[in-house]
Order: structure tokens, then sequence, then C-alpha cells
């Protein structure tokens, strides 16, 4: 029996509740590693805002969401106070997300790998927490190269820089 592959496609209003789902679960499974930055910040308003103010992308996996991330033109609100001399980027990303059950399986590297093709050789801005190495080297494998430190938002954060011309 082959597997099908998953597919990545705009989010749309009715995506909102599996959204949320989502985001709520990595959530929670964060929360378990010690990181509680994501709790009670991704509820129906957020992923509506998200979706108006953003490119929201969801990977699907026999018709159901199971990741997302978001691609923006506009910084965070907490960059100023983080990182007031960062240089602007063209792009942002945020609530790059798989659902727990989904972790480890390639699909948040798919996920990154769509917003990269799609931004070409303009730069993109995304940060982590500092106390996730995991992710931060997840991000530096893909290329991003970390261009400053900051505090936001209660935890120390890393900016990331990716710019396809110096891949």
């Amino acid at each position: 029996m082959s597997k099908i592959m998953p597919t990545i496609q705009l989010a749309c209003q009715r995506d909102i509740a599996s959204l949320v789902t989502i985001l709520t679960a990595c959530a929670t499974h964060m929360d378990q590693l010690g990181m509680s930055h994501w709790l009670g910040v991704y509820d129906d308003a957020s992923v509506r805002h998200n979706l108006l103010q953003k490119s929201v992308y969801v990977l699907k996996q026999d018709s159901q969401l199971i990741g997302c991330v978001a691609l923006g033109i506009q910084p965070a609100d907490y960059y100023v106070d983080c990182w007031a001399d960062a240089p602007r980027a063209d792009f942002y990303l945020t609530q790059l997300a798989v659902h727990p059950d989904y972790q480890q399986t390639g699909y948040g590297r798919l996920l990154l790998q769509h917003c990269l093709d799609l931004i070409g050789d303009r730069t993109l801005h995304l940060d982590a927490v500092a106390h996730y190495p995991a992710l931060l080297d997840f991000y530096r494998r893909a290329g991003f190269i970390q261009i400053a430190e900051g505090v936001g938002l209660g935890d120390k954060r890393c900016l990331f820089e990716y710019r396809a011309s110096s891949q």
C-alpha cells in the first residue's frame, strides 16, 4: 500500500478549528518539555487574525490537517523591543507547527522549505526561544544564520535570517 504524499496549500476560514487544535497540541507538548511560550497564544481570534495578516499554509496528509506555518511581511510586535537594531527582512515566519503525533517525520522541514521556495532570493527572519537547542539546530541545518539575541515575551530569543544568496 503506497502512502499518499502530503500537500501544502493556503489555509482558509474553514481550517481555523483544525489550526487551533494543532497549535494547542503543540503548545501542550512544548510545555511538557519546559517551554510554555505558546500556551494561551493561539485561539480562534489569533488564528483568524493571522489568516487576515499573513499567508498561512497548511500541511495535509490524507485530507487531515497536520501542520502549518505563517509567512508575513511584518515582524512580530516584540521584535522592536528585542532587536531594535536588527535589519528588516522581506518576510517573517511564525507558527511553524506539526501536530505532535506527526513530529520527527520531516513535515516541519517540508513546510519550512515551502516558504523558502516561495520567497526566492529575498530575506526571511524568524525567532526561536534560546532554551530549545534542537530547534535552533533545526534552523541552522536549514541554512539560517543567527544574527541576534534578545529577550521577548519573557524568554531569551534568537533571531535568525535566511538569505538565499548566501546559500
